[in-house]
């Protein structure tokens, strides 16, 4: 049985409460970034990374290169109308809520799948509201008080957490990033034995635009398909080429993009200058914000770590899980390995990456921990002590939430 064979109150319903706490949730983060905005040029309240941003916008020099302008494009199209400020922070807001009504339709697209088997399935679509909306407040965990652990210097920083408010880039690129995991995520299951070119095109040109607002997620989604699309080769003994090539464009406008962006952002004529360019490090930049990476991967990755201790073999018989998985490690090594020569060394951007790697796998760990719930399949202590994790992440994230929307600094906390 599908939703749309429900009760047409109870759909109604689920319609309404989603639509007010996306509006409720929209007002808050275009309060957020207004107050960022307007507050960026003296950094006393709401730092932020967003002062660079409205001079692109502006159309001012500025001290980075930013040559991804899809967030800039809608920036200035409401600057047309309005202030600097205003038409940011709407510009933001817009693609940030966009990835919203996504994570959304996908998540409910997920449970939807065991709807016959749920013994709450007239809820289903009210579980989903509450599971998206939670997904947009998670944070890395930290103890109350201000007290730091062995080794973690600082609760955010070098911990890291799916949702940095203090970056409105990595928000706008997220209906784009959410739109291009799960469509990959989807087509990995069958792209050997057929080719589906629309979803093929779909795919590619969500990709793009991920790439085109912010290029972070891109990097690792890239580089776990070319990994995963090898491994495939070589298992397969090169039986799947043709498929694999023509899976392989959807690619291409992304990669000739990246070199245009990797010039803009490291060419001689860039910001960066000759000391630009990708070093290779142990550890390098990560170890300036801990002095205990594993145990700020466990505080970031708490939740997920628990559930895949108890869903072991969903790795080998769930796609989306396990790409999620693989992703994270791929994120992981990114940040661990890599860094940026010259000024930008300390900015630890490859962090961003990372964060959507921890996002995602946030995201399939709920669906599956929302799965087991709603078919009670699995002890119930079992399930207990997976949310209850989970919602020590989403109580930790609302304190992170309301510490930045009262104007407090993200290097602070």
């Amino acid at each position: 049985m599908s939703i749309s064979k429900q009760n047409k109150k109870v759909v109604f319903i689920t319609g309404i409460v989603f639509a007010a706490c996306l509006t409720g949730y929209s007002v808050l983060m275009y309060r957020l970034f207004y107050q960022q905005a307007v507050h960026c040029a003296t950094r006393e309240v709401y730092f932020s990374d967003i002062k660079a941003y409205l001079e692109t916008i502006l159309g001012l020099e500025c001290d980075y290169d930013f040559p991804y302008p899809v967030y800039f494009w809608l920036g200035r199209f409401f600057l047309r109308f309005t202030n600097v400020a205003v038409a940011a922070s709407l510009a933001a807001s817009l693609l940030n809520s966009l990835g919203v009504a996504i994570l959304f339709y996908y998540m409910l697209k997920s449970l939807q799948k065991h709807y016959d088997r749920t013994a709450y399935r007239e809820y289903t679509g009210l579980f989903t509201v509450f599971l998206t909306f939670g997904m947009f407040f998670v944070s890395m965990l930290y103890l109350p008080g201000g007290i730091l652990l062995p080794g973690i210097t600082n609760r955010y920083l070098g911990v890291f957490t799916p949702n940095p408010y203090h970056n409105i880039t990595y928000m706008a690129t997220r209906p784009f990033a959410i739109l291009a995991f799960f469509l990959f995520a989807r087509i990995l299951d069958y792209y050997e034995e057929r080719t589906d070119l629309k979803e093929f095109f779909l795919f590619g040109v969500s990709l793009l635009l991920t790439t085109m607002t912010k290029p972070s997620y891109t990097l690792i989604l890239v580089s776990t398909a070319g990994l995963v699309m090898l491994y495939r080769l070589f298992r397969g003994r090169w039986k799947n080429l043709k498929r694999s090539v023509y899976l392989g464009l959807a690619f291409v406008p992304t990669f000739i993009d990246m070199l245009y962006q990797f010039g803009g952002v490291f060419g001689e004529s860039s910001k960066a200058g000759e000391s630009g360019g990708i070093g290779i490090g142990i550890g390098s930049v990560w170890k300036l914000y801990t002095d205990n990476i594993p145990l700020a991967v466990v505080l970031a990755l708490g939740f997920p770590l628990l559930v895949l201790l108890f869903h072991g073999k969903e790795i080998k018989q769930n796609t989306l899980y396990r790409f999620s998985w693989v992703q994270l490690i791929v994120s992981i090594m990114e940040l661990f390995l890599l860094y940026e020569n010259g000024r930008r060394f300390s900015d630890a951007n490859f962090s961003w990456g990372y964060m959507h790697g921890i996002f995602f796998v946030f995201v399939t760990s709920l669906i599956l921990l929302a799965e087991d719930t709603m078919e009670k399949r699995g002890k119930s202590r079992v399930l207990w002590m997976q949310w209850l994790l989970y919602g020590l992440h989403l109580a930790c994230g609302i304190g992170y939430f309301i510490y930045i929307w009262g104007g407090n600094a993200f290097h602070e906390f």
